[in-house]
This record gives structure tokens, sequence and C-alpha cells, in this order.
């Protein structure tokens, strides 16, 4: 089996092809568009959750099979038809072409593979197996779930305002600036946030000693 190296990919803006129209591939195109993405979905067939996104022009729809053609101007395909000789074919192609593919339950006929994610704003976590037990995947998702609650949110754009300001600090050298981001850490900021106090990024550089 292939190991996969872990990487979080932009999407935004590139075109991204959707083979099959099932509740798999209802999945992936919801992503897809959250991240961005120009999702043009190949199916005969296609949920009402794809269907509603296509009036809405969130994605294209063909209603139709699968074409070579298709693969044109593509940066990413998830194949999930129900014809595991369709996917191979799609993934042959694909391939070929240099173009990434995912193919819904075969990893020996994958570039990548989706984990399963942790989402707070800009925190992502993302679990993987690398498709080989991804009930796991989703278990350690559902858990650690609950430990990252939605103050994270908050708290990574917080670190990210105190972190730019520190680092445009002119009288701060690289080794200060390194002390600083370790004592920013070291706050207890995150239980401030999560009894609902509003922390401001100017009160946490003055709790640092950094001109805000």
């Amino acid at each position: 089996m292939p190991s996969f190296y872990p990487i979080h990919v932009n999407i935004e803006g590139k075109k991204c092809l959707v083979v099959g129209g099932g509740k798999t591939a209802e999945r992936k195109v919801h992503t897809l568009v959250r991240y961005g993405g120009k999702v043009v979905v190949i199916s005969p067939t296609a949920t009402q959750r794809i269907k509603s996104l296509a009036k809405t022009e969130k994605v294209v729809w063909h209603k139709r099979r699968y074409r070579g053609a298709d693969l044109s101007g593509v940066f990413l395909v998830f194949c999930a038809t129900d014809s595991a000789g369709l996917n191979r074919e799609i993934s042959g192609e694909a391939q070929k072409r240099g173009i990434l593919v995912n193919v819904v339950d075969s990893l020996k006929n994958c570039d990548f593979i989706s984990p399963s994610l942790i989402e707070r704003g800009h925190l992502k976590v993302s679990i993987s197996t690398e498709g080989l037990v991804p009930l796991l995947s989703r278990r350690l998702r559902d858990e650690l779930g609950k430990k990252l609650g939605r103050e994270y949110r908050q708290y990574t754009a917080l670190l990210a305002k105190v972190r730019s300001a520190i680092l445009k600090d002119k009288t701060l050298s690289a080794q200060g600036k390194r002390k600083k981001f370790d004592q920013l850490l070291s706050l207890n900021l995150i239980d401030r946030l999560k009894s609902g106090e509003k922390v401001s990024c100017k009160s946490v550089l003055k709790q640092l000693g950094v001109s805000s």
C-alpha cells in the first residue's frame, strides 16, 4: 500500500472534477465548494443537494456520463462512481496527464486521500490512517473535537494578530521575538476565552511588554 505525504492544498479558483453524483460524491463536492474550488460534477444522476448547488451556480453539473475530455484543465479529480472499472479508467487517464486523483475505496489508484478533519477557523487538525482504518480516524476526530471547542477559533485568530505585531516590533531581536512567542503560548488565554472573557490583541501585547 502507498504511504501518503500529509499536505494541505490551495484549491481556490482551481477546477476540481467530481465524477459521480451519489452521497459520497456529494460530500466531496460540499468540501470542495467550501474551500473555493471551481467544482464540476459529471453524472447522469445526482443527489438533491448537488442539484441545489448546481441551481445556485456554486457547481457545474453535466447530466451525462464521463468523457475523456472532461479532464481538460482539471487540477484534481475525485472518482466516486459505482463502477470500479470506470473509476480505474479515469484514474489512469488523470495520472497520465499529471492530475491529482482520488478514487473512493481504492487506495492503489489514489494520488491523495482526504483525512478526517477538525476545523476551528484557521486551525485545521487532519487525522488519517492512510485510508486503512477510516472508522478510527472518525472516532479520533470526534473525541479530539470535543476537546478543541469553538474557543479555539478565537484563540487561533488572536494568536495570529499578536504574532504579527511581535514580528513587526523592530526593537526585538530574532531571539527576543522567539522568547515572546514562547511567553505568548504560556499565557492562559484559552481558558479565559473559554470562560467568555473578551481578550484583545492590545491587552495581550501589553502583558507581553510589546509595543502595539
